[in-house]
């Protein structure tokens, strides 16, 4: 039933309502982050005040931290890792530790290819998920994206990653993979008789939606939906600006 103004005040209500549990989702994928973060900055912070440089054997204590995290059912991603600054490490100019699940749902250290010398050579330091950290100090919410040159070519992903700063300055960040269509179980809960609802990010990308005629990766056009009902998620998870929102065409 539609209010006396044509139904948009219930209408943005129930966008603020799936506008909110997707930005607590977001926090505690943050907080996760913010976890694996200080135990990395705590096993570098040893070796620098051993007054030597990095090596890889000093950040394996990392992976207790990561497979913790995703043992832990309230941070809910997909994987999870960390990848060193370019040359920061002794032993490796290139290094990434990232955790995720098999086809059982077991735990699995998700290999990349980091030898700048092979064909398939994943350089991560000019992907936004690291470079955004790196050169503005903030975290960074990247996609959807199809990421080749990592380990999943199918599914659209978006990437979640926050810096890490040592004394020494900039050492890395920790990220977390999260397949799109985990945001359509917030899409799908509450009134199944509602328009359509779709989750874009700032460029007007789906990320996810309720229904077919709008697929993850699809480009929503500002005309298209300048006059649908929208909720914009909280402005603080997207330091640079550009923040997701979820928008409906008016019933």
């Amino acid at each position: 039933m539609k209010n006396e103004d044509g139904g948009r005040p219930a209408q943005l209500a129930d966008l603020d309502r799936l506008t909110a549990e997707i930005t607590d989702y977001l926090r505690v994928t943050m907080d996760s982050l913010t976890r694996v973060r200080s135990d990395m900055r705590e096993l570098l912070d040893a070796v620098e005040r051993d007054g030597r440089r990095p090596a890889r054997s000093d950040l394996s204590g990392i992976r207790e931290s990561l497979q913790g995290c995703l043992r832990n059912p309230e941070y809910a991603v997909d994987r999870i890792g960390v990848a060193t600054a370019v040359d920061y490490l002794t032993d490796s100019p290139y290094w990434m530790e990232w955790w995720g699940y098999d086809a059982h749902g077991d735990l699995e250290f998700i290999g990349h290819s980091v030898n700048p010398g092979q064909v398939s050579f994943y350089d991560y330091s000019n992907r936004g998920w690291f470079s955004i950290p790196q050169t503005c100090g903030t975290p960074a919410v990247i996609g959807p994206y199809v990421d080749f040159g990592g380990i999943d070519s199918y599914s659209y992903t978006v990437t979640i990653s926050v810096p890490v700063v040592t004394a020494g300055g900039f050492a890395g960040v920790a990220g977390a993979d999260v397949l799109a269509h985990r945001f359509e179980r917030f899409l799908f809960t509450g009134d199944r008789d509602r328009s359509p609802v779709v989750l874009v990010n700032a460029d007007l990308r789906v990320i996810a939606s309720t229904t077919s005629g709008y697929l993850p990766g699809d480009l929503l056009q500002p005309g298209e939906v300048a006059s649908w009902a929208r909720s914009e998620l909280a402005a603080d998870l997207f330091p640079n600006g550009r923040s997701w929102q979820l928008v409906s065409p008016l019933a």
